[in-house]
């Protein structure tokens, strides 16, 4: 199989379909399956099960306590583009979310009508929460995890001056609710409308952390080391100036496409970190990694700005 598929999971379905109805305060009875992803060298199973039922269609998800409370308390009844959220349960210490089913394909395969409508769920969301000073934990964990993710560019000299000006800038950029995983498979398009599904590492951070991952990863060709998405330098300028028209307050378009700039980086060195730290990995291997040259051509702007 190709893609995200379900596997049906037959009679281990009823405990799932408990939990849920103590969720719903009602019984409910149907089907359960599991959601999984096998695309190129990307495979997986999750811990997300679709559960359908005469009444409807859900999404059973694990989680965790941060999950429920941006859900609940930034989220619920704001009328964006994100799954309702029906409550959540903690079953042996571990935290269940009960959530609507969208359907629709994800953004894998980034379009010209999907670069606007994900543009315009993300600025929407934004414009509510910019300069929100409503989750400061969040902000305190990403910026201590940014700046120990600083150490494995020691020997890079390059770009560990460009990451120097990313961190710099953290501490003034504008910040706003951000879902903290924006990656095109975390997108799904229904009737014209981009949701936002997944919202595990969601808080308050610098608005152009969103926009920066979710165009941080796609390329035109396949490439060895990296996702399985398409996203072409075209598409990618639409959609960031559909989300810059698109928010209220904001800083200028340079400064804007600078701080996307500066993020993008923080992108690339995240998964550059990952190959730093391989010792079955050659220095060769590593800078013509597409994340090292990706790292390369974002520090080279910051550098010469």
């Amino acid at each position: 199989m190709s893609g995200v598929y379900l596997e049906d999971l037959g009679a281990k379905a009823q405990p799932l379909l408990e939990m849920a109805g103590r969720i719903l305060g009602r019984r409910l009875e149907g089907r359960a399956e599991r959601f999984c992803d096998n695309d190129g060298g990307y495979s997986r199973r999750y811990n997300v099960y679709k559960l359908s039922s005469p009444k409807g269609e859900y999404v059973l998800k694990k989680s965790d306590s941060r999950e429920v409370w941006v859900y609940e308390k930034l989220l619920r009844g704001r009328g964006f583009a994100v799954p309702e959220c029906f409550g959540h349960t903690t079953e042996e210490g571990e935290v269940w979310l009960l959530l609507e089913h969208i359907s629709g394909p994800d953004l894998r395969r980034f379009t010209r009508e999907a670069a606007p409508a994900i543009a315009g769920t993300l600025s929407k969301i934004q414009n509510v929460f910019w300069g929100s000073g409503a989750d400061p934990g969040r902000f305190l964990r990403y910026r201590e995890r940014i700046e120990k993710r600083a150490a494995c560019l020691r020997d890079l000299p390059e770009l560990a001056k460009a990451y120097r000006a990313f961190l710099k800038r953290q501490e003034s950029c504008p910040r706003t609710l951000n879902s903290g995983d924006l990656l095109q498979i975390n997108c799904l398009l229904n009737k014209g409308k981009a949701y936002i599904i997944d919202w595990g590492f969601g808080g308050v951070m610098p608005y152009s952390l969103d926009p920066a991952r979710l165009i941080a990863h796609g390329t035109r060709e396949p490439e060895p080391d990296g996702f399985p998405f398409y996203m072409d330098d075209e598409l990618r300028r639409t959609f960031l100036r559909a989300h810059y028209e698109g928010l209220i307050k904001k800083p200028g378009w340079d400064e804007y496409l600078f701080d996307i700039t500066l993020s993008a980086l923080n992108e690339y060195v995240e998964f550059l970190e990952n190959d730093l730290k391989d010792p079955q990995m050659s220095g060769e291997e590593i800078r013509s990694g597409l994340y090292c040259r990706r790292a390369r051509e974002a520090a080279r702007i910051i550098l010469e700005r």
